[in-house]
This record gives structure tokens, sequence and C-alpha cells, in this order.
């Protein structure tokens, strides 16, 4: 039974994610590293192609990225971001995100209002 429980823990938790962008065999590339403020379900495309799909991560490594400027999209926790990064062979590209909290459901949020509203009628 402990084993059960253990591997549901190991299943849950983020872990770093490791991607390869599908470039030309010939084509220069390099290293792309997207950094999370906390960890979050991740999809990451890069000039249009798909290459993380829903990971629970805080830390990605994309490597072959095309050298140059490239489209990167960032969907974590129902927040996105579209942005142009601009690649190098020489050293790993890094990007910090900060990225949203994951919703706490529609239900909870009504409840806690609720809460909030007895709680403040009856102190006055």
């Amino acid at each position: 039974m402990r084993f059960v429980w253990l591997v549901c823990l190991l299943v849950g938790c983020a872990h770093d994610v490791r991607a390869h962008y599908p470039a030309a065999p010939d084509a220069p590339t390099g290293t792309l590293v997207l950094r999370l403020t906390t960890s979050a379900d991740v999809s990451v495309a890069i000039n249009g192609i798909l290459v993380v799909d829903d990971a629970k991560t805080d830390k990605i490594v994309i490597d072959n990225v095309p050298i140059g400027g490239n489209d990167v999209v960032i969907a974590a926790n129902g927040g996105d971001k579209a942005m142009r990064v601009f690649v190098t062979s020489e050293q790993w590209t890094t990007i910090p995100m900060g990225v949203p909290e994951p919703s706490t459901g529609f239900l909870k949020s009504i409840f806690a209002t609720l809460v909030s509203i007895v709680a403040y009628s009856m102190l006055n």
C-alpha cells in the first residue's frame, strides 16, 4: 500500500522537462530554457510547432532550436504569453517567467465570498 501512495505522489509532482525542436539536421541550433516562478501545467509552441504539451513543471529545456529570432508561445495555468526570442549557439537562452496561480474553482470562490460577507456582517 505504501508503494501505491509513493507512486501516486511522484506522478503528481512537477519535474524538469526536456524537449527537442525538430530543426533540420544541418541547421545551426541553440538551447532555450524557460524557467517559471511556480510549477504549472505548461504547453509551449516554437514557430507554430508544439514542443511541450500540458506538462506539470517549473523548468523546460528545449534543444535544437534554430539560431536567430523565434516566435515562442507559452500557455501556463490558464494564462498565455507570446514573444519573439533570439537564440544563440554560444550559450543557452534563458527566459524567466511569472505564471498565474492555478484557479481554485468557481464554487470555492463563491463560497469564500459568502463566508467573507457573513463574517463582515457579524463584526459590524
